[in-house]
């Protein structure tokens, strides 16, 4: 009696550590997986944003749409963004100035739809 009662303490106590290390690795993996993903977020947004300006000073002509730097051959797709999974991006539409002081109107910045938690 004595010893199944102490086979069970300790069959609880290891699945007690178990789970421990099981919720924190989990936390850690969720942690390292959401940063990754921010880091790619990050490197696409500062490719297009490059690619939005190439276009404008090459054209003359802020693009009217993303799909734009694709017929234009400044990206070769529009990108997935990693932190809906979807190509939602936002667009920024403003005034753009040109090298030759005349201005512009079209998309000069875009951003994630995702919720803000940069």
């Amino acid at each position: 009696m004595k010893r199944s009662a102490l086979l069970m303490l300790g069959l609880f106590l290891v699945l007690g550590i178990a789970f421990s290390c099981l919720t924190v690795g989990n936390s850690l993996f969720h942690k390292s997986l959401r940063r990754a993903r921010e880091a790619v977020l990050k490197r696409d947004l500062a490719h297009m944003r490059t690619s939005i300006d190439d276009y404008t000073r090459d054209r003359q002509q802020a693009p009217q749409s993303l799909q734009d730097l694709v017929d234009g051959n400044y990206l070769r797709e529009i990108p997935t963004d990693p932190l809906t999974g979807k190509k939602d991006w936002v667009p920024h539409f403003g005034t753009v100035r040109l090298s030759n002081g005349r201005t512009t109107s079209g998309i000069d910045n875009l951003h994630s739809s995702s919720e803000p938690d940069l």
